[in-house]
């Protein structure tokens, strides 16, 4: 399985966590917000695999029209792959017409465009003025504050408002053992390590982007979207640890705490073998419109 398999599988993963987690009353203002459009030209930040778009197509009544804006262009054709399977189980036809999917019912007309660039040069991407709403899931906080504060000024010059969800702000494993506090704090840190567009925001965005956003004068709804994993879901859990694995060890300086790093991580896989780990993952959901 390669880098992008990888990252593929967990974006499918985490769709039962995510759906759960969303906060609904966030949602709902998004939603009284729209009501009253016959259509939706939505952007869909960061796409990914699609997960986002699938989750919204059930919930928005009027037509819709997408435009999935992610880097990787593997995941953009996964996207389409997923998108034509969930209209056959949802009972839409779908079609390609000059490489945009078609999904229609006999209700309904969904059309969706994939778009590859980065989200940071969307002006350069797309006409930003004929959008209703831009969305966005698991993306911020690997933003600097600055990044986001860019991206929200772009939105703003169009008065075009933004649903972000699922917003990393921590982790709980539980029972908690000796070392949990410092090696997730040190997971914690790795996103929020110098790179070179800055730090990312990581377990503070959830305060950060609340603030951003109210500097700039949007109004904000927030609320939380915690994920609840069970014992019984040791796959998603190994995936947890494999990416604190993989990634705590880049800032550690002392040898002997890579040496208690594995006797944590070796510990950790016995409770999941055991079915004795569970874990709490906490974010926070912002709804942001100017009036």
């Amino acid at each position: 399985m390669n880098k992008n398999e990888k990252f593929a599988k967990w974006l499918e993963l985490r769709i039962p966590y995510d759906a759960k987690g969303r906060n609904l009353t966030v949602e709902a203002s998004c939603q009284q917000y729209l009501k009253k459009r016959k259509s939706l030209k939505i952007v869909d930040l960061g796409a990914g695999t699609g997960a986002n778009c699938r989750y919204y197509l059930s919930k928005i009544s009027q037509d819709q029209e997408w435009f999935l804006v992610e880097q990787n262009q593997e995941h953009l054709e996964i996207a389409f792959e997923r998108l034509i399977v969930w209209a056959q189980e949802n009972g839409y036809e779908s079609q390609m017409q000059d490489s945009i999917l078609v999904l229609k019912n006999e209700v309904d007309k969904i059309t969706i465009q994939r778009i590859v660039g980065s989200i940071l040069d969307l002006e350069n991407l797309i006409d930003l003025k004929t959008f209703d709403l831009a969305v966005a899931n698991a993306v911020f906080d690997l933003f600097s504050e600055k990044q986001f504060q860019t991206l929200l000024e772009c939105l703003k010059k169009y008065q075009l408002p933004l649903l972000a969800t699922v917003n990393y702000t921590g982790t709980n494993f539980i029972p908690q053992t000796e070392g949990d506090s410092s090696f997730i704090g040190y997971y914690n840190q790795h996103m929020q390590r110098p790179q070179d567009f800055g730090r990312g925001m990581g377990p503070d965005c959830g305060d950060s982007m609340g603030e951003v956003m109210k500097r700039i004068d949007m109004k904000v709804i927030q609320g939380e979207s915690p994920w609840e994993i069970s014992s019984s879901d040791p796959v998603f859990l190994q995936f947890m640890l494999r990416f604190m694995e993989e990634s705590i060890p880049e800032i550690l300086e002392e040898a002997t705490l890579q040496h208690e790093l594995n006797t944590w991580l070796q510990k950790k896989q016995q409770m999941i073998a055991q079915n004795q780990l569970s874990c709490n993952v906490t974010h926070q959901d912002f709804w942001g419109y100017w009036e």
